[in-house]
């Protein structure tokens, strides 16, 4: 029993100090809790390195992107998003053929979850003949 003791003992300190030597192990699983966030399509709180808020960023615009993509009137849209999954911010830019259509795509952005706000940019395609 002692023996069981002093081994379990040594481990837990072991794996302290590596903790206390190696601060990346201890930022590891903030990470992982973070990236599973975003693959959920759950906010988080966004501070951190540049490498994972450009992820983040990049995870909620590919959310609006796919609520647009599913929205009916949308089919002829050129439309770019930009979003800030820190303030919940999105910008819509590109083309569409109608104020209609602008329209559409700003109420469809503002259903995504944790958009706080929608700026459009959009403007109307020219007809060419």
């Amino acid at each position: 029993m002692k023996m069981q003791h002093r081994i379990s003992t040594a481990c837990v300190a072991a794996t302290l100090s590596l903790y206390l030597v190696f601060p990346a192990f201890a930022q590891g699983a903030d990470a992982a809790s973070t990236a599973s966030a975003d693959a959920a399509g759950v906010a988080s709180p966004v501070a951190g390195s540049k490498k994972s808020v450009r992820a983040a960023n990049r995870a909620f615009s590919k959310r609006v992107k796919k609520a647009l993509a599913q929205t009916k009137g949308l089919e002829s849209a050129l439309i770019v998003v930009f979003a800030d999954a820190k303030t919940g911010a999105v910008t819509l830019t590109g083309q569409v053929e109608n104020a209609g259509e602008d329209r559409l795509a700003v109420e469809a952005a503002k259903k995504v979850s944790n958009v706080t706000s929608v700026t459009s940019k959009l403007t109307l395609k020219t007809q060419t003949e």
